[in-house]
């Protein structure tokens, strides 16, 4: 019986040591850093579009019927189109083929307080892609020229290569910042930093390129380039001796 006392009087001493020591966590730093930078667009967008009308009655000739006019609409998207594409024949090698996205719709009037179907119009719509932006420019004049009259700014793009080295640099800034926080809270707790024993780059903060409108400039050129910001955040986990 006194050797039966004797363990469990070891056991109450012993036990709540080890479970002590089982439940006490490493130590450890969380952060979550933010990393940025920049890239420059290696391509862009140019958007532009034209309304052309056509009156069901004519000056001269009998009034056309709905049918009438959407054909002669057709018609006049086609040549509209074929003027522009001639005259881009000198950019083929600097942007990408191009077709329109033709929407048609009634034409109406106000008449006598009632608006009256007059019409059809048309809206044809295109997207250039330029390839080259120092060319952007006589792009965007040749449109003008065809007799376009609604075009976009110039919206950058870029491509994956680009836009993967830019991840790249804005993780190793956000990692470089954790680092140096990291530190500075290891020795406020007397510790000695170890390294790094995870790192999550969070759902909701997933690499994105924040892309800029190109803004107009004074001079010659009517394009000024922007850079881009790409963004990544990560969720960084320090070891602490």
């Amino acid at each position: 019986m006194r050797y039966i006392s004797a363990f469990f009087v070891f056991a109450l001493l012993f036990f709540p040591a080890v479970a002590q020591c089982s439940e006490e966590a490493p130590k450890q730093i969380i952060l979550n850093e933010t990393g940025k930078s920049k890239v420059m667009p290696t391509s862009g967008s140019l958007s532009f579009s034209q309304v052309i009308i056509v009156l069901l009655k004519q000056d001269k000739g009998n009034p056309l019927t709905a049918q009438e006019a959407k054909d002669k609409l057709a018609e006049q998207v086609q040549n509209l189109t074929d003027t522009v594409k001639k005259n881009l024949q000198g950019s083929k090698s600097f942007t990408k083929d191009f077709d329109a996205n033709v929407s048609f719709s009634p034409y109406y009037k106000r008449i006598d307080s009632n608006n009256s179907l007059v019409g059809y119009q048309v809206r044809a719509s295109y997207s250039i892609t330029v390839l080259d932006l120092k060319k952007a420019q006589d792009v965007t004049l040749a449109i003008l020229k065809s007799g376009v009259e609604d075009v976009s700014p110039l919206y950058g793009q870029v491509d994956e290569a680009s836009r993967r080295l830019c991840e790249k640099e804005a993780l190793k800034e956000a990692v470089e910042r954790g680092k140096e926080r990291a530190e500075v809270m290891a020795m406020l707790m007397d510790s000695k930093l170890g390294g790094i024993s995870r790192a999550v780059i969070n759902s909701e903060g997933a690499p994105r390129m924040y892309m800029e409108k190109a803004a107009m400039a004074s001079d010659s050129n009517m394009y000024e380039l922007q850079a881009s910001t790409c963004r990544v955040r990560v969720e960084l986990v320090f070891s602490v001796q």
